[in-house]
């Protein structure tokens, strides 16, 4: 039985990154081929190695330095097909000079296959002085016999265990030595780990560092480890997160203070903050046809009273409304999860069938059951006086919504992959007539997908809305709460709020449900600007449920990008597909900060 050892360079991949010049125009270039890989996968990994066959500007001047960067290449490719699995693989090359072409005939043989794991752990780097130790909890690998012998899990199956370690109270934990032994006869692979623990310690009291205007006891507030407690990275990573989140620090450093310091088998903890300046002033601009020109204007103090607790003032002017809000942030209220935010808000907004004066107030409280899904809800009043044609009407509508949000976005504001979703349920009532109450229920659904791969820069992005307003006739429904479609985050190329029901003057009246949709294809075309094309559909209806009878209103368009550190700056233009006569202008533009959805 033959059998031979691999190591750390026989696991490892070396991967190039970096540039390569363009030759000049006509320039004969070598080519690499690649024959006898049906396997799909496996191509495309040896095929993704080929830029790096000829990195020079120029073609080879001879037939020996072709031959030169083939030898090389074959290497390259070995390394490859090893770290894949296929260690009894064989490459071998053959020339076509002067037509610089390099054909790599490549046969990988079995993917071999993992059998014994092993795991030793010693408490100092030098294993021949002491014993062998048992930590608490068996370590897992992760690696199963039998699973493809990938280098990729080999070495994650290293760092998985070192991650355990540091979660069972052995802060410096790190690997030693990883010994991988290759059975060519049975065409598998035996792998022996061997790691430093260190010392076990509980956690300490935190030494907190840097801190100027923000309170120790903000800080400690954030802490997720209970002092006493064996140590366990993973608290440690959860409260960075958590001081992350609050915004008042631009740098943190988490880390266990050196183990001479430890008291028996207590080791402080420390927590070196810089904190960024607590006040903001952001402000926005954005042009829409249906709206005109719009500007925002926010003032936020993260540390307001020097608790960490936040206050935002934010205003936004449009031809269509003006309002002015405040915001109250009470972050770990009641419990370390969640956050309490108590608001109120003054404004109006004059649409071509009805004009509102509003005030809102109220409670929302937003609890996270994982980094991904999120639960809020809580108490809101609003008083208003909503004015249809001549009528004017004053309602004093509590509410309590509730609302589910799930996002799995790579990026909130440009993103590529993934989906989001929320549904908000509010129950109305009018506590000065009762007689008008009713449920309104909105979910909106969006998705993301790369096509063609990462580097392609082409995202397909997908956006679903549904509503229904229930419980009330229509025109018991206050004009500023029934469902409405049309504008820049609904149906581009329609006025806002212009798609739906119409009264007699061909002016929208809203209705007690809504069907929306979008789907755009954004292209990147370099780290500056990108392209989008969209088509948008939908309508409002005035029944609870979708009706058929109604028409569609389509719109479609194009858009510009221009990716700025804060997210892309937007311009889209939007045709409506089949325009209603006498109500639908021919083109509406959009320009603003972020995706439109």
């Amino acid at each position: 039985m033959a059998r031979a050892g691999w190591g750390v360079p026989g696991l490892v991949l070396i991967l190039f990154a970096g540039s390569f010049s363009v030759p000049a125009a006509g320039a004969a270039m070598p080519e690499a081929q690649i024959r006898g890989v049906e396997i799909q996968g496996l191509r495309e990994v040896l095929e993704g190695h080929s830029p790096a066959f000829w990195q020079s500007t120029r073609p080879p001047e001879s037939e020996a330095a072709l031959r030169g960067a083939a030898r090389r290449h074959e290497d390259l490719l070995k390394r490859a097909l090893a770290s894949e699995g296929y260690y009894g693989a064989t490459v071998s090359f053959a020339l076509a000079w002067p037509e610089l072409v390099t054909v790599f005939d490549v046969v990988p043989g079995p993917q071999y296959q993992m059998d014994a794991v092993a795991v030793r752990i010693w408490e100092r780097e030098d294993p021949s002085g002491g014993p062998e130790i048992t930590p608490p909890q068996s370590l897992q690998s992760g690696l199963e016999r039998g699973v493809p012998a990938r280098a990729v899990e080999v070495i994650g199956a290293e760092e998985a265990l070192v991650a355990q370690l540091t979660e069972m109270g052995y802060p410096f934990a790190r690997a030693l030595t990883r010994d991988a032994l290759v059975d060519h006869d049975r065409h598998t692979m035996d792998v022996t780990y061997r790691l430093e623990s260190g010392g076990r310690y509980r956690f300490g009291p935190p030494r907190m560092l840097g801190l100027d205007k923000v309170r120790p006891e903000v800080v400690r507030r954030e802490i997720s480890w209970l002092e006493g407690a064996w140590y366990d990275q993973r608290r440690v990573k959860e409260t960075q997160e958590k001081l992350q989140k609050t915004g008042l620090f631009s740098l943190m450093q988490l880390y266990p203070a050196a183990q001479a310091e430890a008291e028996e088998d207590r080791l402080p903890i420390c927590l070196e903050l810089t904190e960024r300046p607590h006040r903001t002033i952001s402000l926005g601009l954005q042009y829409r046809t249906d709206e005109g020109i719009g500007a925002a204007a926010d003032w936020e103090h993260r540390n307001f009273m020097r608790l960490g607790r936040s206050l935002r003032l934010s205003s936004q002017v449009t031809e269509l409304e003006q309002n002015f809000g405040v915001n109250y942030v009470i972050q770990d209220f009641m419990n370390s999860r969640n956050t309490l935010t108590l608001h109120g808000k003054v404004g109006q907004l004059d649409t071509d069938f009805y004009q509102s004066r509003r005030i809102d107030i109220g409670a929302w409280m937003e609890h996270p059951y994982s980094s991904h899904w999120n639960l809020g809800f809580g108490p809101a009043l609003r008083v208003s006086r909503v004015k249809q044609r001549s009528e004017a009407q004053n309602y004093y509508l509590l509410s309590f919504p509730v609302e589910i949000s799930g996002d799995y976005r790579d990026d909130r504001m440009d993103p590529n992959r993934g989906y989001r979703l929320v549904n908000r349920i509010a129950p109305f009532v009018d506590v000065h007539d009762v007689g008008v109450w009713f449920i309104k229920d909105e979910l909106t659904l969006s998705w993301f997908l790369p096509l063609g791969g990462e580097a392609s820069g082409y995202t397909l992005a997908t956006r679903l809305h549904l509503g229904v307003a229930g419980g009330a006739s229509l025109l018991a429904i206050p004009a500023d709460e029934r469902m409405y479609a049309g504008g820049g985050g609904s149906i581009r190329g329609y006025a806002y709020q212009e798609v739906g029901p119409l009264d007699k003057d061909g002016e929208p009246t809203g209705g007690r449900s809504v069907t929306d949709w979008s789907l755009e294809l954004r292209k990147r075309l370099n780290e500056r600007f990108g392209l989008v094309a969209f088509v948008d559909g939908g309508a409002a209806h005035e029944s609870v449920y979708f009706d058929f009878g109604d028409s569609i209103q389509w719109g479609a368009g194009v858009g510009v990008r221009y990716y700025t550190p804060i997210g892309p700056l937007r311009f889209d233009v939007a045709v409506p597909l089949n325009p209603r006569e006498d109500i639908d202008s021919s083109a509406q533009f959009y320009i603003s900060i972020g995706q439109a959805f």
